[in-house]
């Protein structure tokens, strides 16, 4: 993935992949799928075949950590859009590097936001839950394209 990642516009990936937060974009963000919008799929799934309360209450509270994380990275990519439009208006040419470097920075929290997302659910969930889920999801992007 390295090697093909010079090839990739880190200008044109970035603004594509900054989510707005409407429905047409509702799993997307920051370079790939929103945490906390994947849980809302799979939690009506799991409330049937869940072992406890305790779990359906720690699958919540992780949503809410999930949600947390991802708008403190969605206000920062935000604010860096910002200095980046008035660096780009101001002819600053200079800012360019500093932009995408700083993308790069915020691409690879999101994406440790994702992989920690991935690795803690596991641990709330069954195997057979983990399949009910895969399941749900596939349903669900199915319907979306």
């Amino acid at each position: 993935m390295e090697t093909s990642a010079p090839n990739v516009n880190v200008l044109n990936f970035s603004s594509a992949s900054f989510c707005c937060g409407t429905d047409e974009c509702d799993f997307r963000w920051i370079g790939g799928f929103r945490p906390s919008k994947i849980l809302q799929v799979m939690l009506p799934q799991l409330e049937d075949s869940c072992n406890s309360q305790e779990q359906v209450c720690d699958i919540i509270k992780f949503g809410k950590s999930c949600e947390e994380a991802e708008y403190a990275l969605s206000q920062g990519m935000e604010k860096l859009h910002q200095l980046h439009a008035k660096a780009t208006a101001a002819g600053d040419k200079g800012s360019q590097l500093i932009f995408v470097s700083q993308m790069v920075s915020f691409l690879k929290q999101a994406n440790y936001v994702r992989q920690e997302f991935l690795h803690q659910f596991s641990r709330f969930v069954t195997v057979s839950q983990q399949a009910q889920i895969l399941l749900a999801l596939g349903i669900k992007l199915s319907q979306d394209i």
